[in-house]
């Protein structure tokens, strides 16, 4: 399985993506969205020299991956924990209202796995937990990272 690596910022790639991809195990595509997420944090903490594995470790790569979307902002960094709202554009979002698209799925399988992979390129006993989440009517999505046992939490 190859997951386009431009899903995050072409909503047409996720279109056809789910067709492609929409019967196949949702465990196998989790782990692929997370081991992309993984490489893609570990780049970015390679390129900018970022040590440590505590929550402004994460932060910073957070902020790095996001720096083009002012709409998503890291709203806290305290000890062992950072909270990432986002509550304007978002490609899974886009995709899936324009295109009528299932939106729990896609964030379930590749957007939520892929934050994980971000953050556990830092730490890898960081757990990402889905607070708030728009595509259950929430207003924004908070996406807590907090060092624990690297679970991907979906409340």
């Amino acid at each position: 399985m190859e997951i386009p690596g431009d899903w995050y910022v072409n909503p047409q790639v996720l279109g056809d993506f789910y067709r492609e991809y929409k019967d196949h195990p949702p465990m196998e595509i989790m782990e692929v969205s997370y081991a992309q997420g993984l490489a893609f944090g570990r780049s970015i903490k390679r390129q900018l020299g970022i040590e440590g594995d505590d929550a402004e470790a994460i932060a910073a790569v957070l902020r790095e991956v996001l720096k083009d979307e002012p709409t998503a902002k890291i709203v806290s960094v305290e000890k062992g924990r950072v909270t990432l709202r986002n509550s304007g554009f978002c490609p899974l979002m886009t995709a899936c209202l324009s295109m009528d698209l299932p939106w729990s799925w896609l964030c379930r399988v590749l957007g939520w796995p892929f934050f994980h992979g971000l953050a556990s390129a830092v730490n890898p006993k960081v757990n990402l937990t889905m607070t708030k989440r728009r595509e259950r009517g929430d207003p924004h999505c908070d996406h807590v990272f907090e060092i624990g046992e690297g679970r991907l939490i979906l409340p």
